[in-house]
């Protein structure tokens, strides 16, 4: 089981529908896959249909599994496409894992400063212990039902913060797309995210943190496009991976699949179908030589 998350702290670049579309082809060249929606805009889940009302609380979601309601298992939905999915929850947006001790339970422990700090204790213990803390949740979760999928694929939200390292601490070996626009944003974004995979790996040493490549959507095929691949083909470069040498071009197609929860490659073809090929065969090249 392999998993692959979209990265990006910029939003917009086109995460949710490179994820959205890897995982319906891996699906169509028969591998089982679940995708796990991680950003609380729900743009992922809204685009599959599995999101109706961004304020319902009721189906089971990823923040039900993060904030241990219920195990992952009770919270995955079939998809008539061939793919499993995690759907995301607004509440993600606020969630930014256990609190030590919560305020309304400070007044239990006001006549007993002994208790308060074995209470205090023992949760520290608890949040520090690898086995038991909030930063290797997710891959606790992912472990359960590893054995049933190829792919687990996770759509995470535009930032570095806590539900972005629970990704990247989601399994033994991580593999990440990183989507970008061609623009200046675009490299910064990068190199921030960089340099948070370097914090997470000197902390851990055992964790493996797999860059199969960075993925120009939405080119335009122009001058100052083909300034910024030359440009971000070298930023990829000094951070150790490379573009992908598909370039997603931009596309109508794309907004109207995601508008209207259709499946992009139905009744379309041409040239945004022969690109996505193209990087599905990048990508299964790439995974399979990082991870031989």
């Amino acid at each position: 089981m392999q998993v692959v998350a979209f990265v990006n702290q910029k939003g917009g670049v086109g995460k949710t529908t490179v994820c959205r579309t890897l995982c319906s082809m891996l699906a169509k060249n028969g591998k089982k896959v679940l995708v796990i929606d991680l950003d609380p805009q729900q743009s992922l889940s809204l685009s599959v249909g599995v999101v109706e009302d961004r304020f319902d609380y009721q189906t089971p979601s990823i923040y039900n599994v993060l904030s241990e309601d219920m195990p992952i298992e009770q919270a995955i939905l079939g998809m008539d496409e061939g793919y499993d999915i995690v759907r995301a929850d607004n509440r993600l947006y606020s969630y930014t894992g256990e609190e030590i001790i919560k305020l309304d339970d400070i007044p239990n422990f006001a006549d007993d400063p002994t208790g308060l700090h074995n209470y205090i204790m023992n949760k520290y213990r608890r949040l520090t212990d690898p086995s038991t803390d909030d930063k290797h949740k997710l891959r606790r979760q992912i472990e359960r039902i590893a054995q049933y999928y190829d792919f687990v694929l996770c759509d995470t939200n535009p930032d570095l913060g806590w539900t972005l390292t629970s990704v990247l601490m989601s399994a033994p070996v991580v593999n990440l797309i990183v989507p970008a626009f061609t623009e200046d944003s675009s490299r910064e974004a990068i190199i921030a995210l960089d340099k948070s995979i370097k914090t997470i790996m000197a902390h851990d040493l055992s964790q493996k943190i797999n860059i199969l490549g960075v993925l120009i959507a939405r080119y335009e095929n122009n001058n100052l496009s083909k300034h910024y691949v030359d440009f971000l083909s070298q930023t990829a470069k000094a951070i150790g991976t490379s573009l992908f040498n598909t370039l997603i071009p931009k596309s109508v197609a794309v907004p109207e699949a995601m508008a209207f929860k259709d499946d992009l490659f139905e009744g379309r073809g041409g040239t945004i179908l022969s690109q996505y090929t193209n990087f599905y065969n990048e990508f299964i090249e790439r995974i399979e030589s990082v991870n031989s």
